[in-house]
């Protein structure tokens, strides 16, 4: 029988986005067991999509009256409320097969079977939704990077529509009325009888059962620990929270490129950093790699992870282990070399 870790725990929408991608790259390099994660939100908050323009999107003076902290998320989709009206229910889990959806399909089961037990029927709408009586019951956050897969549930639990009403500006209000009033919520649902601690263990019964697995409660680890002051530096910062879209305001304007002959041909790097993070990377050059993807999902994967020495050489060298990967003109050796001498 395989262990996956529990997690319980309380933070800032900061701290929990910061977490959720440390979780996602420790579990996706098989730096920790698959895990369950139980996530409150102190202070209230609200977490913008990667693509939005927040004076857009949100009344930002109301925000501060309300005395919200704004984010933002690596995802795209709408605005997410994460308050007190809210539960997020997360999965972190190793994919061996990343381009397929056997294992968020799966998953995803489980979430509709753990609602089918508290007497609720609900459904999944792709890509971003579970519906309970024709209303949105949770927000559903999916991630994947490399092999690493995350769905974050932001479960409803009491109604906030009086949040989304003085938040979202009147211009996206309108234009998704829908959104902000077809909403519905557990207590409502269920009359008022709901325990949040019935619903989580009814998740964990679930999976134990599903996946054949026995749970430990823990915290995170301490490679976890080494990641999380860059990413949360990242979710703190101004850039990337307000000024995202204007890309100048947040990738370094000192883009490096290094390029570096190997025995059979060349690899070149273009990256810029910012804080201590590495914002934008490119490798190209005269190798070959198989499976294709796998240069796109490398990069990926480096993105907004911390400008370290000793993390680039861990991360190249158990991504490459960890995905199979096939080099032909290169070794894993001058990747790293080269990533390294244009980012510190």
């Amino acid at each position: 029988m395989s262990h996956w870790r529990f997690i319980s725990e309380v933070g800032d929408v900061a701290y929990n986005l910061a977490v959720t991608e440390v979780m996602l790259r420790s579990v996706g390099n098989l730096r920790a067991n698959n895990t369950l994660r139980v996530a409150y939100c102190n202070p209230n908050s609200v977490i913008l999509g990667i693509q939005h323009i927040p004076s857009q999107v949100i009344n930002i003076p109301e925000i501060r009256n309300l005395k919200f902290n704004i984010a933002r998320r690596l995802t795209s989709g709408s605005p997410i409320f994460f308050t007190d009206k809210q539960i997020a229910i997360q999965f972190f889990v190793y994919d061996q097969y990343p381009t397929k959806s056997s294992l968020k399909n799966r998953l995803i089961d489980c979430v509709i079977k753990s609602f089918e037990n508290l007497g609720l029927k609900v459904s999944f709408q792709e890509p971003h939704k579970l519906i309970c009586n024709g209303k949105m019951i949770a927000y559903v956050d999916i991630l994947k990077i490399n092999h690493g897969l995350s769905i974050s549930l932001f479960i409803n639990v009491d109604n906030d529509s009086d949040y989304r009403e003085r938040i979202l500006t009147d211009k996206y209000a309108s234009s998704l009325k829908n959104y902000i009033y077809g909403i519905t919520n557990l207590n409502f649902e269920l009359g008022g009888n709901f325990s949040k601690s019935e619903l989580i263990e009814s998740f964990k019964s679930l999976i134990k059962k599903e996946f054949e697995i026995s749970f430990s409660n823990e915290s995170i680890n301490q490679y976890e620990n080494l990641l999380l002051k860059s990413h949360i530096e990242k979710h703190t910062m101004s850039e990337w929270i307000l000024g995202f879209r204007n890309i100048s305001e947040f990738v370094s304007p000192d883009v490096k490129s290094v390029t570096i002959n190997t025995k059979e041909g060349f690899i070149t790097v273009v990256a810029s950093t910012n804080r201590g993070l590495i914002t934008n990377i490119h490798i190209s050059g005269d190798f070959y790699i198989y499976p294709p993807e796998a240069l796109n999902a490398l990069e990926v994967g480096l993105k907004f992870s911390p400008a370290d020495d000793n993390y680039i050489q861990d991360y190249v060298a158990r991504y490459i282990k960890v995905a199979k990967v096939q080099l032909y003109g290169i070794k894993d050796i001058d990747i790293v070399e080269a990533i390294k001498k244009a980012v510190l």
